[in-house]
């Protein structure tokens, strides 16, 4: 009561803003003192608490190291991904949470995107697109997968606690980020003199700073000046495209929270939760919470550098998944000491016989590898150069080497260059067979490696010889050519072109790494790239689908020989830490990763097609 007298005293007196404040200052103790909406969830109430600090906006430190991050994020989208993530997003028919929680939530989670399609169907990659994105990916990978799930427990983890303002903070810091990316230093000084700021910045989180407003106000005041309606007009239409989304944005996350909290805080919350995927297998597939079906209820030494990581092995041709009866744990079975070589090629000589163009974006496969293998406890020696035929030679002689690497007990190898039926090429245009390689390090060749597993991941093109270049001589791997414990692996068939993003990198490369992300601890390696094989391929079908046009089919095959079953990368699930890992080391895998997990979820939703 006394509050409200308050308020009262205060509205006969002068309407300033500091009154203004008081009055919602007083109102808001009023109605939390008497218990109306202690969620939050109307308006008012929501009002209430930022007038008396109760999880305000600004909240956390923003720092500046925190907007590179967000900056970094961004930058891995190219408009391949976009498309596709778009097209995913917009049909969220296989989101179990989504639709188990509520119909009314997959839908208002599909209306966030605010993208169009341009002349060719595809959907424009603009500032707005990327943002939304990763604010959905950041949304799905928080509070919709298993990382959110308890593995010992199979249920919620308590600890991860739901804050609208949380999110929606985070949601302003990818548009900072996005904006900030976009002005120049001179934008800067124009800003800081417009806005009438005297202390120095060096960028836009300094002025946002200065200003001392929360981010809506902020964004408000950036587009009532008319300095990026005139001179940086892409800035304009990205705020105010912004300031739509984040309506339906709010909307979305307080709609979630009531059916999150209601989990999380129940007082039947003895209710058992399972995964949306079962942690160690991906062919056991649950529902994300049962609760709401029935009660109680995953480099030669100069020429390449050395650093730590970890590798693969295994056999057959394409997806059919075996789940083993259960999961080895025997150290005897996971590789103690293995050895990772990339050989990247990216830039190439043109001759009369072919030309060949630059591989942009395999630099995005080597990170992603690098930091797979690290995890796996791998040495890895990567490539400083593009490789010519002498350099791959004395690389592979190495490699060999008594002297540096007969302790190792796992070798794996990623060759990466443009390629043909049954070769790829050096930096000089020279042909290499990839038979030739495999038989060097096969038991018959003497080779340091005899006995132990031996891995080949090729990642180039197995287009048919124009006809200037055919000869007999040249014959693919077959079973013959192996050793026991050696497997090759290619990124498409026969005949087919393996595809590369130039920005983001090669499908098979990130899915392949995706599922040892997931999966080393506890598949064969024949099952992971039956897996990769059927994600890359999904991946093809689903923009036919929605494109409307006939984009060939990516298939990923393997030949492999005696590869044990009970051969694992890891005795560790690697995913069981991906939360925690530095922001370096997540910011390769953070799109593939989303990527991996919608198809995933698309191909369980229809278990009678045939992969």
């Amino acid at each position: 009561m006394r509050e409200m007298l308050l308020a009262k005293a205060v509205v006969l007196s002068e309407p300033t803003l500091d009154n203004l404040q008081r009055i919602a200052h007083s109102l808001a103790k009023c109605a939390l003192k008497n218990g109306h909406d202690p969620n939050f969830y109307s308006p008012f109430a929501r009002s209430a608490k930022r007038s008396l600090g109760i999880n305000i906006c600004d909240m956390w430190d923003i720092t500046k190291e925190f907007i590179q991050q967000c900056s970094l994020t961004l930058g891995q989208f190219d408009s391949q991904c976009v498309n596709l993530l778009v097209r995913l997003f917009h049909h969220q028919d296989a989101c179990t949470p989504l639709i188990v929680l509520s119909n009314n939530l997959k839908e208002k989670f599909e209306n966030l995107l605010t993208t169009r399609k341009d002349h060719d169907e595809k959907y424009n990659d603009t500032p707005i697109t990327r943002i939304e994105l990763a604010i959905m990916i950041h949304f799905k990978e928080r509070y919709l997968s298993e990382l959110m799930i308890d593995n010992d427990t199979n249920q919620l983890k308590s600890n991860i606690k739901f804050s609208i303002d949380d999110e929606l903070n985070l949601a302003y810091c990818f548009l900072l980020a996005q904006i900030d990316d976009r002005l120049s230093n001179q934008n800067l000084n124009e800003l800081k003199f417009l806005l009438n700021i005297r202390q120095p910045i060096d960028n836009l989180l300094d002025i946002y700073n200065n200003l001392g407003v929360k981010f809506p106000q902020f964004f408000s005041v950036l587009i009532l000046t008319p300095f990026f309606a005139q001179k940086l007009v892409i800035v304009d239409k990205t705020i105010r495209a912004f300031q739509s989304f984040i309506k339906r944005y709010e909307e979305f996350i307080i709609t979630f929270e009531r059916h999150y909290n209601s989990i999380l805080y129940s007082e039947n919350s003895s209710t058992q939760i399972d995964t949306m995927i079962y942690q160690h297998s991906p062919d056991v597939v649950s529902l994300f919470m049962t609760k709401f079906l029935c009660p109680n209820r995953e480099q030669i030494a100069s020429s390449i550098s050395s650093s730590v990581e970890q590798v693969p092995k295994e056999s057959v041709s394409r997806p059919v998944i075996q789940q083993p009866a259960s999961s080895p744990s025997l150290s005897s079975n996971v590789p103690g000491k293995g050895l990772c070589v990339i050989i990247n090629i990216t830039a190439f000589t043109s001759t009369i016989e072919i030309e060949t163009s630059k591989r942009s974006g395999s630099d995005k496969d080597v990170n992603l590898i690098k930091v797979i293998f690290k995890k796996l406890k791998f040495t890895t020696l990567e490539c400083k150069f593009d490789f010519k035929k002498h350099d791959l030679d004395k690389a592979l002689d190495y490699i060999n080497d008594k002297n540096a690497f007969e302790n190792f007990d796992c070798l794996v190898v990623f060759i990466m260059s443009h390629g043909l039926l049954h070769s790829f090429f050096t930096a000089d245009a020279k042909e290499v067979i990839i038979r030739d390689i495999v038989k060097y390090y096969s038991d018959s060749s003497k080779t340091i490696w005899t006995g132990k597993p031996r891995l080949f991941f090729i990642q180039a093109c197995r287009s048919e010889w124009p006809e200037h270049m055919q000869c007999s001589e040249r014959e693919g791997v077959t079973e013959n050519d192996l050793s026991p414990k050696m497997i090759v692996a290619y990124s498409c068939s026969a005949k087919e072109a393996s595809k590369r993003s130039p920005t983001a990198g090669s499908y098979f490369i990130q899915l392949l790494c995706v599922m040892l992300l997931r999966y080393s601890h506890y598949y064969p390696i024949k099952n992971i790239l039956d897996w990769t094989a059927k994600v890359v391929s999904k991946r093809d079908e689903i923009i036919n689908e929605r494109y409307r046009k006939s984009v060939p089919i990516q298939r990923p095959e393997y030949i492999e020989r005696d590869f044990s079953s009970n051969f694992r990368f890891s005795e560790n699930c690697l995913y069981d830490t991906y939360s925690s890992w530095d922001y370096e080391m997540k910011i390769p895998l953070k799109i593939p990763l989303q990527i991996w997990q919608e198809i995933y979820d698309l191909i369980f939703q229809n278990p009678r097609i045939k992969y």
